[in-house]
């Protein structure tokens, strides 16, 4: 009898602690096991990504709509200017300006960093200008023929090359808009391209032109041949700028993320 008793006293007494010590090994739940993307709820974090770009300099504010989807509006405002650069009879200016809202669904296939991105630009004024100014005994090609240009009432002008319209966007990247992890910091990367209108090239030009230097010249626009030569020229540059309607996309940057709620 003392034996059994004893036996019994041994039983309960593991049974004791295994129910007191159990609980305080390490659970390997599915907490563990899955990552923590699948466990945010959504509209829970945002991000504010600061980015680099073919379509500008400018931001981007993210959320994160499912364990494998974030949402970003997209603003790029940039004025780029060179200092005059001297081509052999011309001083050439160059803005270039970039000003576009949009908005792009980015998608997670492979649970993974990897991203798959749609959008769409509501707003598009992209643009590229430039001035120039003949110089002294300036000679300048257009449609394939020679213009002397008048020293007293140089050539100059304004070109520009129109690359605005409303479009759909496609890109692939890596790095997530909004991180799923406890770290801020990302730096996403995406390239792809805009589905934009078709580039459009205006050049307008004043100032004289001359049978030979200082003899018989007159305004550009009343000169025997040049209006129609002009013409015939934008139309083989417009010609060459309309594969651009397919804008490649290029970006970079770095975003913060931060819970909101």
């Amino acid at each position: 009898m003392l034996q059994l008793s004893e036996l019994r006293r041994s039983v309960v007494c593991t049974a004791l602690v295994l129910s007191w010590g159990l609980p305080l090994l390490p659970q390997r739940d599915r907490a563990e096991t899955e990552p923590s993307a699948y466990q945010i709820q959504r509209f829970t974090r945002a991000s504010f990504f600061l980015s680099a770009s073919s379509l500008g300099i400018g931001g981007q504010l993210s959320t994160n709509v499912s364990p494998h989807m974030d949402v970003r509006l997209f603003g790029n405002r940039t004025s780029i200017t060179t200092h005059h650069w001297s081509q052999e009879d011309f001083r050439i200016a160059v803005n270039a300006g970039f000003a576009n809202v949009g908005a792009m669904a980015d998608a997670y296939p492979f649970h993974k960093a990897f991203r798959l991105s749609a959008g769409y630009l509501f707003y598009n004024g992209n643009r590229v200008r430039a001035d120039l100014n003949a110089k002294q005994n300036a000679i300048f090609t257009i449609d394939d023929r020679d213009w002397i240009s008048d020293n007293a009432d140089p050539v100059h002008g304004t070109g520009r090359l129109s690359l605005g319209g409303n479009g759909f966007l496609l890109t692939t990247g890596y790095g997530r808009m909004v991180s799923r992890t406890e770290k801020h910091f990302s730096f996403p990367f995406e390239a792809g391209v805009a589905f934009i209108d078709k580039p459009t090239v205006t050049m307008n030009l004043a100032g004289q032109i001359c049978t030979a230097q200082g003899l018989n010249c007159q305004p550009v626009a009343t000169y025997p041949g040049f209006a129609d030569a002009l013409t015939a020229q934008v139309a083989s540059w417009n010609d060459t700028a309309s594969s651009f309607h397919v804008y490649p996309i290029v970006q970079g940057g770095v975003a913060y993320t931060f819970r909101v709620r």
